[in-house]
C-alpha cells in the first residue's frame, strides 16, 4: 500500500507564514504583546507548540496511585470510625495527621491513642503515612501484630537519623524521612522555588542518613508537593521532580531508583467562601498530579478551610480520586504528557530553574517567596461570581 498524505496537495507552511496570519487577525497588538505570556518563574509561554521530545518522567510501575485520606479527628473514636469508613469506601491509604503537625490545620490525632485510632484497620492491606509526631508510636503498634514490617507500605516522618536506623533494623524499608514542599508553596513560592527548595531538603536528609549502614539511601527519603488548580503547571512540576531526583542520584554516585512522590491538593487555593468550588479545584489538581506521576495523592476536603470536615465533605474528597482512577483511568498511561511541546518545554524550564534554586540553597541562599503572590489563590466564588447567599458549612458539629 502507498502511504496516504492528506496534506500532499497543499504547499508547506512555515512558522513565519503562521505568524503573518496571526498578526493580520490581531489587527494592531503584536503577537508578543497579545499571545505570549510569562509564568511566575519568568518562563516564556507560547500559545501553540509542536511535538517535542524529552526524557521520560514516568512512575516506576503502571499501577493506580494510592488514594490517601486524612485521619485527623481529635477524638480517637471518631477518627477510628472515619478511617474504617474511608477504607471501606475506596481509600487505599490513610494519612495519620498528628496534632501540631505543620499541615494539621488546627486538628489532628494524639499519637498516644494510635491503637484506638487504627482499631479494626487491617494494617497489611492499607498504605500508611505519618505526618508530625507518631512515627515511632506507629512502629511500636505494628510490632504488637504478627506482621512482617518489610511487607508493609509505610511512609514515616522522622527527624532523627538514629530512629531511621532503628526502623531499618526492625525491617521497615522506608521512606523514613520526608522532604515537604507544601510549606514553600503556601508561603507563595513559585513552582521552581518549591521544587528547588524541596530537593535541597531531600539532599540534606540523605546526608544525615548516609553514615548509617542499615539504611538504603535511595529509598530513605520521600517527597511531598502541593498540587494546585493550574493543571499544566502541576503536571510539569511533578514530571520535573522525577527528572531532578534522577539527576541528584547521578551527581551523588548513587544507583538510579524511583522516587516516592506524594501529592496533596493545595491549601493555598482553598476558598472559605463558596467552598463547593474547591471540589473543582481539587479535581483539576488531582488530574495534573495523577498525569504527572504522583505515586499517591491526598485531597483536602472542600470544607477544611471552614472547620473540621464532616462525612459528606470527606466522601467527596475520596470520590474525586476514585472517579479519576476507576472511571477516567488516568493511571493507565505512565507518562501521557511525554512529547507534548508545551508540557515538555515547561518541564525542562522548571528543571533548569529549580536546579539553580537547589544550588543556591546548597550555598545557603534559600528562596524568599512572596506571601502576597496571587498565584494559586482562589478567584471563582470569592472575588469573582460570589454566591448571593452562602450554604451551611459541611463541617463537624461543635
Amino acid at each position: 500500500m502507498t502511504e496516504l498524505s492528506l496534506a500532499a496537495e497543499f504547499p508547506p507552511l512555515t512558522r513565519e507564514d503562521w505568524l503573518k496570519r496571526v498578526e493580520a487577525v490581531l489587527k494592531g497588538p503584536s503577537f508578543e504583546e497579545k499571545l505570549v505570556r510569562r509564568s511566575a518563574d519568568g518562563m516564556r509561554l507560547e500559545p501553540l507548540y509542536g511535538q517535542q521530545p524529552g526524557p521520560r518522567a514516568a512512575r516506576p510501575h503502571a499501577s493506580a496511585w494510592t488514594v490517601f485520606q486524612r485521619v485527623d479527628h481529635p477524638d480517637a473514636a471518631r477518627a477510628n470510625a472515619q478511617a474504617l469508613e474511608d477504607v471501606e469506601n475506596g481509600a487505599t491509604g490513610l494519612v495519620l495527621v498528628s496534632a501540631g503537625a505543620p499541615a494539621a490545620r488546627g486538628f489532628g490525632i494524639d499519637p498516644a491513642r494510635l491503637a484506638r485510632v487504627l482499631q479494626g484497620v487491617h494494617l497489611h492491606a492499607v498504605a500508611l503515612k505519618v505526618e508530625g509526631e507518631g512515627s515511632m508510636a506507629l512502629a511500636e503498634l505494628i510490632a504488637r501484630h504478627p506482621i512482617d514490617p518489610e511487607r508493609l507500605d509505610v511512609s514515616f516522618a522522622l527527624a532523627s537519623p538514629e530512629d531511621a536506623a532503628e526502623l531499618a533494623r526492625r525491617g521497615f524499608t522506608g521512606p523514613y524521612m520526608e522532604a515537604d514542599g507544601r510549606s514553600w508553596h503556601e508561603a507563595g513560592a513559585t513552582e521552581a522555588e518549591e521544587l528547588g527548595a524541596t530537593l535541597a531538603l531531600a539532599v540534606a536528609a540523605m546526608r544525615r542518613l548516609e553514615t548509617l549502614n542499615d539504611v538504603h539511601l535511595v529509598r530513605a527519603v520521600s517527597v511531598t508537593l502541593a498540587a494546585s488548580q493550574d493543571m499544566f503547571a502541576t503536571l510539569a512540576k511533578f514530571r520535573a521532580i522525577r527528572l531532578l531526583w534522577r539527576r541528584v542520584l547521578q551527581a551523588s554516585g548513587l544507583p538510579d531508583a524511583p522516587l516516592r512522590l506524594h501529592a496533596e491538593t493545595s491549601w493555598r487555593m482553598m476558598a472559605t467562601r463558596d467552598p463547593h468550588t474547591n471540589i473543582l479545584r481539587a479535581t483539576t489538581a488531582v488530574f495534573g498530579a495523577g498525569l504527572g506521576g504522583a505515586d499517591s495523592i491526598t485531597v483536602l476536603p472542600f470544607s477544611l478551610a471552614q472547620g473540621l470536615p464532616n462525612g459528606f465533605a470527606r466522601r467527596v474528597a475520596r470520590n474525586v480520586q476514585t472517579v479519576l482512577v476507576e472511571e477516567s483511568n488516568l493511571w493507565r498511561v505512565t507518562d501521557p504528557a511525554s512529547g507534548a511541546g508545551y508540557v515538555e518545554t515547561l518541564t525542562q524550564g522548571l528543571c533548569e530553574k529549580a536546579w539553580r534554586v537547589l544550588q543556591d540553597a546548597e550555598a545557603g541562599k534559600w528562596p524568599r517567596p512572596d506571601p502576597s503572590s496571587a498565584a494559586s489563590l482562589p478567584v471563582i466564588g470569592t472575588s469573582a461570581y460570589p454566591l448571593p447567599q452562602e450554604y451551611a458549612p459541611e463541617t463537624e458539629a461543635p
